[in-house]
């Protein structure tokens, strides 16, 4: 069998006051867009990365360190077509592994469903997120402390630092939590496959999973990353 064509382009992106280039390699081809969210992963990275080298450069450091889970209890967000990705990172787990998995999955299912937090219809975010966060629901991924999937993290844990001192962050307020400036490129995630639903909590990643969409169309992987660029120049701000 031929090995699958990939192209390969180096991108150079302003995006909020910082200046990005970074190569990006997606798949030649027809694919889903899970297929390229290894391509985004990069392309978030190196955002991150030159929003840390810009902090460096003015002499502040970030403090958050291995084994410090506490950002790990808060609501995260995931695009569908991230979720799409992280249930074929499932799926490869070891039957033992993803049994722990599928229970943790359950216990977070069920808080948050009793709760009331499982619908977001008529909550602002922020309403969402202190309520998500009060409940103390660690995320299914997190073990001692740390992701277990750290590679394969969604976007949006990427761009989530902060220069305070750690132990703010279990505040239930976030009381003195002092973020990194980091544009949220993950956000353009949202709804790239045109999906009504932008997003959900990652934590019902296994529900989703049993009535999720199976219509997911086919793209090249330069047009599935065209399509990224264009949701974070549409951007505000």
């Amino acid at each position: 069998m031929a090995a699958e064509a990939h192209s390969t382009a180096t991108l150079r992106l302003s995006v909020g006051d910082l200046k990005v280039v970074h190569p990006i390699t997606v798949p030649s081809g027809s694919v889903r867009a899970a297929a390229v969210v290894p391509a985004l992963q990069g392309l978030v990275n190196a955002v991150v990365t030159a929003a840390e080298t810009k902090l460096g450069e003015a002499g502040t450091e970030i403090s958050c360190r291995k084994g410090c889970g506490a950002c790990c209890r808060q609501l995260l967000p995931v695009s569908r077509t991230e979720a799409e990705r992280l249930l074929g990172v499932i799926e490869a787990m070891p039957a033992k592994r993803l049994r722990a998995l599928k229970e943790r999955f359950a216990t977070a299912s069920a808080a948050i469903k009793a709760a009331g937090l499982a619908e977001k219809a008529g909550r602002a975010d922020r309403e969402l997120s202190v309520g998500y966060f009060a409940l103390g629901i660690p995320c299914p991924f997190l073990e001692e402390e740390s992701c277990s999937i750290h590679p394969e993290r969604p976007l949006v844990c990427r761009e989530y630092l902060v220069t305070s001192p750690a132990e703010l962050c279990a505040g239930p307020q976030q009381d003195g939590v002092t973020p990194v400036p980091v544009p949220k490129v993950s956000m353009a995630a949202r709804g790239l496959q045109d999906e009504r639903e932008s997003w959900f909590p990652l934590a019902l990643l296994l529900d989703w999973a049993k009535t999720r969409p199976r219509d997911g169309v086919k793209r090249t992987g330069p047009e599935w990353v065209q399509r990224f660029l264009k949701r974070i120049s549409s951007r505000p701000g």
